[in-house]
């Protein structure tokens, strides 16, 4: 705290009045003068959790230098307690963090696993809560948590809940999946990222990925729910809302890298259309401002990926949204009355 503002950080306890020589989280607005400090300095940090990442020993030295220095310059003190060095694995805002990836905390896995079938309403949300930090280790989970959903509509009193065998068959379905979530991986810097898209009647999904000495390795899972007249999208409307709802969630990732839409559904030559107009001329827009490109499918290895083999439910007809404008059945003809040049005509 700088003096002249300590006196008004003044409290009063049964022992006397003191007053802060170091800036307190309490206070209104401390958090972000604290952030933007630390921005101006790291460039790069979560509030104040920090890492250092090197590669090898020498580089460790040299990077923890190099953080002291930085922090003698701010005055800022570190709690030895709570600092480790020299692991390759480690806790970071919740998440398990190594040189391969990021793995989800067991605590939160073992939390859900715990749980037993749901007797209220207020359990409901605290499921629905907690796989909401989980849902980006996975696939589709918008679609998995339907029933959920479904309850949380239909009961809003708490003497109305009823858990519902459907909901119990998605609720033991789901333990299984989280039991087994897989690594993310953190993309390189320019590195190309592989999206892919699926889409149902209720739910639209997407995964992030990229690709390393041949193997697709997992970014993220992005899902959503699709409600009110969303639901009355085409499937090919519904694809193209995928990939604009997967490019506003995970805007970092197409801002830094070109992205690789890997699809056999024409999204390119619809967005592309002159005349497009609506809601798809708003999303082309939108997309228009990343590095996009489209391939067609090759095939698909890996259980994961499974899930998106389907893009798109086949009962739907593939040129929903590509119908031929219809031909005037005779030209019309205009009759004018005078001299007619470039520089206008005279008309009836």
């Amino acid at each position: 705290m700088a003096k002249k503002d300590e006196e008004k950080t003044t409290f009063i306890t049964s022992q006397g009045i003191f007053c802060y020589t170091k800036m307190p989280f309490e206070l209104r607005n401390a958090g972000a003068t604290y952030q933007r400090l630390v921005d101006k300095v790291f460039h790069k940090q979560c509030v104040d959790d920090l890492v250092i990442k090197s590669r090898t020993k020498y580089e460790i030295v040299r990077d923890i230098e190099e953080t002291f220095k930085t922090l003698r310059e701010i005055n800022m003190k570190l709690n030895p307690k709570k600092c480790t060095f020299g692991v390759e694995e480690g806790m970071f805002l919740r998440y398990k963090v190594n040189a391969k990836g990021l793995k989800v905390c067991p605590d939160k896995v073992n939390v859900v696993l715990s749980l037993s079938s749901l007797k209220c309403l207020k359990d409901m949300k605290k499921l629905n809560k907690k796989l909401t930090r989980l849902n980006r280790f996975l696939a589709k989970s918008a679609e998995k948590s339907l029933p959920f959903f479904e309850s949380l509509k239909k009961y809003t009193k708490k003497s109305d809940f009823y858990w519902t065998t459907k909901a119990e068959e998605a609720f033991k379905q789901m333990k299984q999946l989280i039991a087994e979530l897989p690594m993310l991986t953190a993309p390189r810097e320019k590195e190309e990222l592989i999206v892919y898209l699926a889409v149902t009647k209720e739910t639209v999904s997407a995964v992030l990925m990229t690709k390393r000495e041949d193997k697709q390795m997992l970014v993220y899972f992005v899902s959503r729910e699709l409600r009110g007249p969303k639901l009355n999208y085409t499937s090919m409307e519904k694809l193209v809302l995928a990939l604009v709802h997967v490019s506003k969630c995970l805007k970092r990732y197409f801002q830094a890298h070109p992205i690789i839409v890997i699809t056999d559904q024409p999204i390119k030559q619809i967005l592309s259309r002159p005349k497009v107009a609506g809601r798809l001329q708003k999303w082309n827009i939108e997309l228009g401002e990343y590095e996009i490109h489209y391939r067609p499918r090759v095939s698909v290895k890996g259980r994961i990926l499974a899930y998106f083999i389907v893009e798109r439910p086949e009962e739907d007809s593939p040129d929903t949204l590509m119908e031929e404008e219809e031909e005037l059945p005779k030209p019309w003809i205009l009759f004018t009355d005078g001299s007619s040049c470039t520089d206008g005509s005279e008309q009836d």
